[in-house]
This record gives structure tokens, sequence and C-alpha cells, in this order.
């Protein structure tokens, strides 16, 4: 691809990273999660409240720095989510819906193996434990339910666009509002950059369109999904004999 294209290209892709991932990460990790925090504050007992969390958060205690940390992480995770969706939907089967799914089901069961552990505070002093086990489960669920449809809506007004150059107004005041953001994707610009500049090269355009890499694809992430159900599982039957 030429320098030419190979700016726009560059461009459009971090603004799909951009205006999908960041409202998708705040609305879902971020103020997902300080929803469940009150909800779980409100349920364990007094003598949670001033304890930190696994994640530095003090329990109990509301502070607009800490809801901000909280929101803008999101918005980082949001970034990473977009661009690992559009790194697996070649290989993703079946009608739209069913890849929604399938990416859900995988979010939850991996980011939750990640999230929950048997001797984390949050699993060890908040109550009840199935309702601190199932957010930790249930939000990555949500987050990887809705990333896809965020990232192709994106695209799709793009595309009914055509040739008009789009603003670049939104996704600038969405980094300005969230400026840690700015790591995520200068990796993101490098990465994209790499791939666009050979992506369509004979070798590499063969490589990647083979049906041996998309088998191979796909055996990897399932036994990512896995694996990570496994973990999972396990986790939760050890917090289970300990509660």
């Amino acid at each position: 691809m030429s320098r030419r294209h190979l700016r726009p290209a560059v461009g459009e892709g971090l603004r799909t990273l951009v205006l999908a991932g960041i409202p998708v990460g705040v609305l879902v990790a971020g103020v997902g999660s300080r929803l469940c925090m009150l909800l779980l504050r409100a349920t364990s007992g007094d003598e949670v409240r001033g304890i930190r969390s696994d994640d530095g958060f003090e329990i109990g205690r509301f502070t607009v720095g800490g809801t901000y940390n909280l929101l803008a992480l999101g918005a980082t995770i949001g970034i990473i989510g977009a661009a690992a969706y559009q790194w697996v939907r070649p290989w993703l089967l079946g009608p739209r819906w069913l890849r929604y799914l399938t990416v859900a089901a995988a979010a939850g069961a991996v980011v939750g193996a990640l999230l929950v552990h048997s001797d984390g505070v949050d699993f060890t002093v908040l109550t009840p434990t199935w309702l601190t086990v199932g957010s930790f489960v249930v939000l990555p669920a949500l987050f990887g339910a809705a990333i896809g449809p965020a990232v192709e809506a994106v695209e799709a007004h793009a595309t009914r666009n055509g040739p008009d150059r789009p603003s670049p107004v939104a996704p600038i005041v969405l980094v300005a509002l969230f400026p840690p953001t700015l790591v995520v994707l200068a990796v993101a610009a490098i990465v994209l950059l790499a791939w666009t500049a050979v992506r369509d090269h004979p070798p590499v355009n063969r490589a990647a369109h083979a049906p041996l890499t998309g088998i191979a694809a796909r055996a990897v992430g399932l036994i990512v999904a896995i694996a990570g159900a496994v973990a999972l599982l396990q986790d939760i039957n050890q917090l289970n004999r300990t509660t």
C-alpha cells in the first residue's frame, strides 16, 4: 500500500477504536463497575468499609477522582477490546447474532477467570459471594456483547459517508476526556501501521487467508475460551469451599 493511502487507513482504524471502544468501555466497564461496587457495598456489612479492594479502590468511599480513574480505565479497556474484536472477527463463525454471542461468552469466561480468584479481597469480604462473582463475569460478557455492534456501527457509518472526510471532533473530544488512552492508542497506531503496510503483499495475503490459518486461529480461540471457563469454575468451587 502506498504512503498516500497508508495514513488514511491507519487514521480510520484509530477512529474506529476510539468511537467504538471508549463509549462502550466507559459505560460497561466504568459505569457498570461503579454500579456493581455500590450494590455490593449495600449488600455487605459495615465492616467492609475502608478496606481496599483488589483493584486498589477503597470500599465504601465515593470520590470524584476515584470514579474518573475507573472511567478512564474503562475507556482504555474499551479500546483494547475493540482492537481485539477486529482481530478475531475474520475467524468468527455463524450469523451475526451468533458471532456476538460467541464473543460475549468468551469474554465472560476468559476475563472472568482473570478477575475471580479465591484469595481476593473482593471475594472474601464482599457478600453475597455469588453476586460478587457474577458481577465479575457478567460485566465482561456484556462488554463482549456490545463491542462488536459498536465497532460495526462505526464502520458502517464511515462506509455510508463514502469519500467524505469524517469529522475529527468526536474522537479528539473522547481522547481529551480520557488522556490515559493515548498510551494504548500509540501502540495501536504502530500495529496498524505495520499491518496495513504489509497486509496486501501476496505472501502475507495468502497466509492470512489460507484455510489452515483460519483453522489454527479458531482452535487457539477455542482453547483459550475453554481454559478460561475451566479456571473460572475451579475458582468458583474453591470459593464455595472456603465460604
